[in-house]
């Protein structure tokens, strides 16, 4: 009877292994209709958000400008707010403060500025006429091989590269690229910061809200820890922009570089965009100098490897204990991205917008999962 029973026993165990390999077959077969529907309604709904987003692309920028200037303005908040003022008192009150004091600053500074600008008017035109020349004359011994075809070539590659760097300043927002646009902008910008600053918990509960119930609670300590974040960088880059204005300004001005103050404002605005915005800011300054001596710009070079080792060696590493640490190469990526999409406001954004999605990242996902 147990040979029988065990004869018996393979045909079952076969049938078995067959229906299991039947519905693995089934299971690893074809996609079905379920999972194709699901995944073309993701891709649709992807696509069309990524749409959205580049149509309200001029109202995300101001929003993130807002933002940044909220941020700004609660360097000066919070303090006052501490020893007992309110937001509603100490906001606008600031607000009038900085606008007073840079308004009396450009007011005295005017004169000099008018002048040292038409200097560096006058110098940059002939500089760049002498690029331009080196440059066609780069095209044309190259262009020269190609017989008769070379000055359509040339004429092309001057075409490209124009609309190129049209497009870089320009960008591609409709609404910011005019004149009332800009100053529209600005405006926005600036009430809309300002109300942030005032009551920053209310936008920050009714972004909140929108969110599904289940992620309410996580959203409350992640935000806030992306707002401080943006506080803190937007304290430290303040920081760096006078330092390196004061710096530039007064080391221009001791090796007798005309237009000294104007060159050290530019070399302190474009601080905010970091690696690119020194480079930038060398430009005009190696330009003014070489049209006195080579010398000079000899000294100008000196002067700006000193600044900018300074203020990566030393106040960078100070202002990086409470700041978000960002790897160069991402950086760097990141705003020549943003400046192919959206231009020069784009290459203004790219870090800030970097920073802030490097926080919700690593709080979101790379500490949760």
């Amino acid at each position: 009877m147990a040979r029988a029973t065990r004869t018996r026993d393979p045909p079952a165990n076969g049938r078995y292994v067959m229906s299991q390999g039947a519905d693995y077959e089934k299971a690893a077969g074809p996609l079905s209709l379920e999972f194709v529907a699901k995944a073309t309604l993701i891709v649709i709904g992807l696509w069309a958000l990524a749409n959205l987003l580049w149509l309200a692309r001029d109202v995300l920028f101001i929003t993130f400008f807002a933002l940044l200037i909220a941020s700004f303005l609660s360097i000066f908040v919070e303090p006052l707010h501490d020893r007992g003022i309110s937001r509603a008192v100490s906001a606008p009150l600031v607000t009038i403060l900085i606008t007073a004091v840079m308004v009396g600053f450009f007011m005295l500074a005017w004169p000099t500025l008018r002048e040292q600008f038409s200097v560096i008017q006058q110098q940059l035109p002939p500089a760049v006429d002498g690029v331009q020349d080196w440059f066609e004359e780069q095209i044309s011994s190259v262009s020269g091989t190609l017989g008769e075809s070379g000055a359509a070539v040339e004429e092309q590659l001057r075409t490209r590269v124009t609309s190129e760097m049209g497009g870089l300043i320009g960008g591609a927002m409709p609404l910011l690229n005019t004149a009332l646009g800009a100053v529209t902008g600005f405006f926005l910008v600036l009430f809309a910061g300002l109300f942030i600053a005032i009551s920053p918990r209310t936008y920050m509960r009714g972004l909140i809200v929108l969110l599904p119930r289940s992620s309410r609670r996580r959203a409350g300590e992640v935000l806030p820890k992306a707002g401080v974040a943006m506080v803190q960088w937007m304290k430290g880059t303040a920081l760096a922009m006078l330092f390196v204005g004061v710096i530039a300004t007064a080391g221009l001005w001791i090796i007798g570089v005309p237009a000294a103050l104007a060159l050290g404002i530019i070399a302190g605005l474009l601080e905010f965009i970091p690696y690119m915005g020194p480079a930038l800011s060398f430009i005009p300054a190696i330009v003014v100098a070489f049209a006195i001596s080579p010398k000079m710009a000899l000294w100008v070079v000196l002067l700006y490897a000193v600044v900018q080792s300074l203020e990566s060696s030393v106040i960078t590493p100070l202002l990086m204990k409470q700041m978000v640490k960002l790897p160069p190469a991402l950086t760097l990526l990141f705003q020549t991205m943003m400046a192919a999409l959206f231009g020069f406001l784009g290459l203004l954004l790219a870090v800030p917008i970097l920073a802030t999605a490097k926080t919700l990242v690593e709080e979101l996902w790379v500490e949760d999962v």
